[in-house]
């Protein structure tokens, strides 16, 4: 599935040295902002004295609000956009005690953690077993992967229809996930923390529904005029306005799952 998809995008969108780079920007927020529900549950499985290792972590919007909460912030992130937002976001923030490694997971070396967090990660990783057995290795305590019940790139399927006249092709989901947990003889917990409107507010007009959608990176630069018109042609087709904001169809109800096990518990 993941091949599939990196296929599709490359050709349809074109290579990118930095894809996550060019919208790093959109994964930014303020680090002292009060939690939400995510940010509250991953607290409460951190201790004072805890090194918590963010997988994939972006600008930090999950790890440098727990700064403060632990011992010490690692962000394992490949993209050097990311990277930047995150290490623009720690300083302005007066945090010390983050630091970022710009390297993939599977390459990265000699990183250990009390708490290891993966969020929005597996949706893109073609070799999950040996991702995982990482995890575990590089694991004192506990490892979250967090996913959404329908993953972000999954959410716009009518939308890339629209603009490129095929399928796409979509990525893995919780329950590819929990079912290769299942085949590695893991029981984890699956715990809803809520709505993933809560987390990213959903825009309020249909302007900014339309720029919201054009701003996520998944089209060719020279396809954007072109979606906006069919956008804005097809509007009600493809959003939903509900009483918080304009969501995609089939996407309005999505929940955000913490999937969390200790490592060494096996069945």
């Amino acid at each position: 599935m993941v091949a599939a998809r990196e296929a599709q995008y490359e050709r349809t969108r074109g290579p990118q040295p930095d894809t996550w780079g060019a919208i790093a920007s959109r994964f930014r927020a303020d680090p002292r902002r009060e939690f939400d529900p995510f940010l509250e549950k991953l607290a409460s499985f951190l201790r004072p004295d805890d090194v918590l290792v963010d997988i994939g972590g972006g600008a930090g919007r999950n790890s440098l609000p727990m700064a403060s909460r632990c011992r010490e912030v690692i962000n394992v992130e490949p993209s050097p956009g990311m990277v930047a937002e995150f290490r623009a976001s720690a300083d302005e923030a007066g945090i010390s005690n983050a630091q970022a490694v710009q390297n993939g997971w599977m390459e990265a070396e000699d990183i250990e953690g009390d708490v290891l967090l993966a969020a929005h990660v597996t949706y893109f990783v073609p070799q999950i077993e040996s991702f995982i057995e990482k995890l575990q290795d590089a694991c004192r305590r506990r490892v979250i992967i967090d996913v959404l019940t329908v993953p972000p790139p999954n959410q716009s399927p009518q939308f890339f229809h629209l603009v490129y006249g095929e399928d796409q092709a979509l990525v893995p989901g919780p329950q590819e996930l929990l079912a290769v947990l299942e085949e590695m003889g893991l029981t984890p917990d699956v715990i809803d923390v809520g709505g993933a409107t809560a987390r990213r507010p959903l825009p309020r007009t249909r302007e900014d529904a339309i720029n919201n959608e054009l701003a996520f990176g998944w089209m060719a630069p020279h396809d954007l005029d072109r979606a906006r018109n069919l956008f804005i042609d097809h509007f009600d087709e493809l959003w939903l306005e509900t009483r918080t904001g304009f969501a995609r169809r089939g996407a309005e109800d999505v929940r955000e799952l913490m999937i969390t096990w200790e490592p060494g518990k096996k069945n």
